[in-house]
């Protein structure tokens, strides 16, 4: 059933409000655009017009559910009431079926509750009661003894509630978000490992990171580009990012970072937040709602130098990747594939250098070739590998070796605090090590002679 959403929430203090069922809606006046069948038992049914509502994810639905209360949101901007950003109306922002009611004042909240009932008794739909909430930010908070009502029902003061996928909250509403998505984040995942989404006795690394980053990596970083988050906060989803990683291609704990993406080609959550945020830059600069204009010329205008303002943060990054300021008027902004195109060939030239460069420096990564090694494309040592069980764990045992964490007798020797003899248990001649497993043991040569020579 189509249902709406109202949030409430502004600058000083948040107010969120409830859900809209069952919208009665006047058949005659409709326009049968849609019609449906009815399926069973391998039968169809005769095809009957749908008199009422919208069609749930449809492409047009949240357009012609905001034609119906486009009555509503004009009589708040024309009453005023509500909060306003210089004298810009920002009181009933409205995205799909979520109206978000702003106002700083209790009083004020009230009014605008008052209106949005009248306007659902005259219109004939109900408004859930239990989905209804109120949030106090900031100064707000003194307010928390307020009471507020929506015709005969009591809306529920909350620290939290949920609003277009995001939690919001009246505190720590970052730390919220992020404990939320690698939740939704886990479960998925969880439910993906029937599908062989995990270690060596599942699919192979390259197909198991194409699942991961269709399905999993975007409920992870869902909605997190429009928030100001913190170095330690990109850490916390950094290290559910990199533990799923290791685990699809096996890798202990220990491996070095820049190992766990070349060999993927991977790049790391703070380069995906910031493509996100790039994107989402350009859909603003290029969208058509004169409203929305009007914000992002005051805010960079007056809020520029802020450096928890998005468009600050998006300038930084604009420069950090050498791209188009295309907050200059004076430059033509790319269409939006060429652009996401742009932005993505930039992040990943500069996080390959990066991550090359942080290699480079660490001891245990001496045998990987870093020639082949890029944040966009797949090692040949993973690319290379068929989906058969058997080569997926020899080239697990191969990655192990690149990676500095296969274990040897010299480093038992060395770990044990030197009680374990680092003679190799084989030959019995030399010290095992990387080298004399792959090029001196005379066992081991002599098993792939034996390998090598027989008939394929």
């Amino acid at each position: 059933m189509p249902s709406i959403s109202h949030t409430f929430f502004n600058k000083g203090e948040v107010w969120k409000f409830g859900n809209l069922i069952n919208p009665k809606v006047d058949t005659e006046k409709v326009i049968n655009i849609c019609k449906n069948k009815v399926k069973w038992q391998g039968e169809l049914s005769d095809s009957f017009n749908i008199l009422q509502g919208v069609r749930q994810g449809g492409i047009l639905s949240t357009h012609l559910y905001k034609i119906f209360v486009e009555d509503l949101l004009v009589e708040l901007e024309k009453n005023a009431t509500g909060f306003s950003l210089g004298d810009i109306y920002c009181g009933a922002p409205t995205c799909a079926d979520d109206i978000a009611l702003i106002s700083s004042d209790p009083a004020e909240l009230q009014i605008m509750l008052n209106t949005i009932g009248r306007y659902a008794n005259q219109h004939h739909y109900n408004i859930h009661p239990t989905k209804s909430k109120v949030i106090c930010y900031g100064s707000a908070m003194n307010h928390r003894t307020n009471t507020w009502k929506l015709s005969d029902n009591t809306i529920e003061l909350s620290n939290e509630t949920t609003h277009l996928g995001l939690k919001r909250s009246s505190k720590k509403e970052n730390e919220v978000n992020i404990e939320d998505r690698i939740k939704s984040a886990r479960r998925t995942k969880y439910a993906l490992m029937n599908s062989g989404l995990h270690g060596t006795n599942g699919l192979s690394p390259k197909i198991s990171y194409t699942i991961y980053r269709t399905y999993v990596l975007p409920r992870l970083l869902y909605g997190l580009e429009i928030l100001c988050l913190t170095k330690t906060q990109i850490q916390i989803l950094e290290r559910f990012h990199i533990g799923t990683l290791r685990a699809i291609q096996t890798l202990a704990t220990r491996t070095a970072k820049p190992a766990v993406y070349l060999l993927l080609g991977v790049l790391p959550v703070e380069a995906e937040i910031h493509k996100r945020k790039l994107t989402f830059l350009h859909s603003l600069t290029t969208c058509s709602n004169n409203k929305i204009k009007e914000i992002i010329n005051r805010q960079i205008a007056v809020n520029f130098d802020n450096n928890n303002s998005f468009f600050f943060q998006t300038a930084l990054l604009l420069a950090k990747y050498n791209l188009p300021d295309i907050f200059d008027k004076n430059i033509s902004i790319p269409s939006k594939l060429s652009w996401k195109k742009l932005v993505k060939t930039e992040i990943t030239s500069l996080w390959t250098l990066k991550l090359k460069e942080e290699a480079q420096q660490m001891s245990s990564l001496n045998f990987l070739n870093l020639n082949f090694g890029n944040a966009d494309s797949t090692h040949p040592v993973w690319d290379s590998v068929e989906q058969n069980l058997i080569e997926i764990r020899k080239a697990s045992t191969k990655v192990r070796m690149l990676t500095g964490t296969y274990m040897v007798q010299a480093d038992k020797h060395k770990f044990s605090q030197y009680t374990i003899d680092p003679i190799c248990l084989l030959c019995h001649r030399e010290i095992e090590d990387i080298l004399h497993i792959l090029t001196q043991c005379p066992v081991l040569c002599n098993e792939e002679k034996k390998n090598t020579s027989l008939p394929l």
